[in-house]
């Protein structure tokens, strides 16, 4: 189902679609054809209004030829009575105007058998050759009058136009022109019918194609009103449904494939919500659980508080007693020297060493406490100034050796490069001793010991490998805190010397860490100092 939802974009292809699709082909076949049919009748009535025009100049121009016609006629008539010659210019004009205004005929009949090829303009030809025919007969019969009265004949002139009269040129001419004009009067009144009828039927077919096209757009609104009605109300019924949470509910098939599919996606996202229910259930149930565990949790935190409370109760009960022993020697020593009547000053002298001996160890218990103290609640002050790290721990390397061959013990040291950085010396020097210290006291007899300086990431670490008794799992855990000693009977010292050492580091934004060796003799303490003064974590432990 999942799968098929998946590719759902691709395929509603359906009927519903194909319906929408076919309605909007039909629409713009619809539209198609009533534009090409204005756009015939367009044309047609531009070629018709062009046809128009023509004819119109036409009778124009068959106009002119009669007015100029007439002209030269009034002119033969003047020039015959009165015996005068009209000047060279007004006779060629008047010709000239005649005889380009029946050329202007011929190329307008020629004009419309391009624009027209289907009607024929024989008839008007053949009749513009008989009115040219007649023209020219009178500009001829005026041109002979002419010169008859130039060379003096005024009688023979009169007798010419006399017989031109009498050969009823002039009433021939003008049925011509009567008949010319009314086959263009024909022509036009042809195309007015024409337009008539084309914009009549063009009216019509508009009329109905409107129809048609609205009944159609009506009808289609209708169908996918309905059924896209029908549809939505199932999927709006549906949704309220989910809405109430009743997630049981499901979509019945639908007809059309697009809602069918969106219904099929509603009732996979129901099933898919109703899944996730009965998951989050689960999860409740295991969230119970995991605080159950979580109260287990706490409940051995608290255990272990109650431990290490315990053992600050323990520690502070060792402390008393290692406080108590230097007093007593004190208080002691001193009794007896009170009570003592020597006048031998070496006996002073010894006794007030012992003295100073216990009021400095017990000093140094008491500055060890303040420390721890002070680290606990974020007050440790630091001294820093630029060190060279690298000379300490040689430095320190070579008084431990000393005290380590005393013991049958040695001490070797890699430092692989200069190492130079913003730390508190003493501080870090206490650090050194305190490890230092622990190595020799936990090894043998014939143990070496090894000390590690080297770069990297950013980080300076320093390793100090012992071959002791090594670390158990429960003193790892631990080994740090305050308050806590070892139970193991040959642990020696006061159990501060670590967590003075990470009070120490932590205050420098390093890390310190112990852990016992991979060989499975002894132990690894690691100590990190970022150089670039940033907190580094044990993630960068080796």
């Amino acid at each position: 189902m999942e799968k098929q939802l998946n590719h759902l974009p691709y395929q509603i292809q359906s009927r519903l679609t194909h319906k929408l699709l076919i309605a909007l082909v039909i629409i713009s076949l619809f539209s198609s054809a009533m534009a090409g049919l204005y756009f015939d009748s367009s044309t047609r009535f531009k070629d018709n209004a062009q046809k128009s025009e023509l004819v119109h100049k036409i009778l124009n121009q068959y106009s002119n030829i009669a007015l100029y016609t007439f002209e030269k006629l009034v002119a033969i008539g003047e020039m015959s009575r009165n015996g005068i010659v009209l000047a060279p210019e007004l006779r060629e004009e008047n010709e000239q105007k005649l005889r380009t205004a029946i050329v202007e005929v011929r190329n307008s009949l020629l004009k419309k058998v391009a624009l027209a090829p289907e009607v024929s303009t024989q008839n008007e030809l053949a009749l513009l050759d008989r009115v040219t025919q007649k023209v020219e007969r009178i500009i001829t019969t005026s041109q002979e009058i002419r010169s008859l009265i130039t060379r003096g004949e005024l009688s023979e002139a009169q007798s010419l136009y006399r017989l031109l009269q009498q050969q009823g040129v002039h009433a021939e001419f003008n049925a011509l022109i009567s008949e010319a004009v009314k086959q263009e009067n024909l022509q036009a009144e042809a195309i007015r019918d024409n337009s008539k009828i084309m914009s009549e039927r063009n009216n019509r077919y508009l009329a109905i194609a409107l129809g048609l096209l609205s009944l159609f757009m009506m009808l289609t609104i209708w169908f996918f009103w309905q059924r896209i009605s029908k549809a939505t109300k199932q999927l709006q019924f549906a949704a309220s449904q989910f809405t109430a949470g009743k997630l049981e509910h499901r979509i019945p098939k639908l007809k059309d494939t697009e809602f069918a599919k969106l219904a099929d996606a509603l009732n996979f996202m129901a099933s898919e919500l109703k899944t996730k229910q009965t998951e989050l259930g689960e999860a409740k149930l295991q969230l119970e659980e995991k605080v159950q565990e979580r109260t287990k949790a706490l409940a051995l935190s608290n255990e272990k508080l109650a431990y290490v409370d315990k053992q600050r109760r323990q520690f502070l009960a060792d402390i008393s007693h290692e406080l108590r022993t230097p007093l007593t020697i004190i208080r002691g020593e001193s009794e007896i020297l009170l009570r003592s009547h020597s006048e031998n000053v070496d006996d002073y002298l010894e006794t007030l060493v012992a003295v100073v001996d216990q009021v400095s160890h017990t000093t140094a218990l008491i500055d060890d406490l303040m420390l721890v103290a002070r680290s606990s609640a974020g007050e440790l002050r630091l001294s820093c100034s630029e060190v060279n790290l690298s000379k300490l721990i040689q430095d320190l390397c070579y008084v431990y050796r000393r005290k380590a061959q005393e013991r049958k013990q040695d001490i070797v040291f890699d430092i692989s490069e200069e190492i130079s950085l913003e730390l508190d010396e003493r501080r870090i020097r206490q650090v050194l001793m305190i490890l230092l210290e622990n190595a020799l006291s936990y090894s043998t007899e014939h143990a070496i010991t090894e000390v590690k300086v080297l770069c990297r990431q950013q980080v300076v670490i320093i390793k100090i490998i012992d071959a002791g008794q090594g670390v158990t799992k429960q003193e790892l855990e631990n080994i740090f805190e305050r308050f806590y000693r070892s139970n193991r009977s040959n642990t020696p010292g006061s159990g501060l010397g670590l967590p003075v050492a990470k009070a120490i580091v932590d205050a420098h934004g390093g890390h310190i860490s112990l852990k016992s060796n991979a060989s499975g003799v002894g132990s690894v303490a690691t100590i990190l100092l970022p150089l670039n003064g940033e907190e580094r974590n044990e993630n960068f432990i080796s």
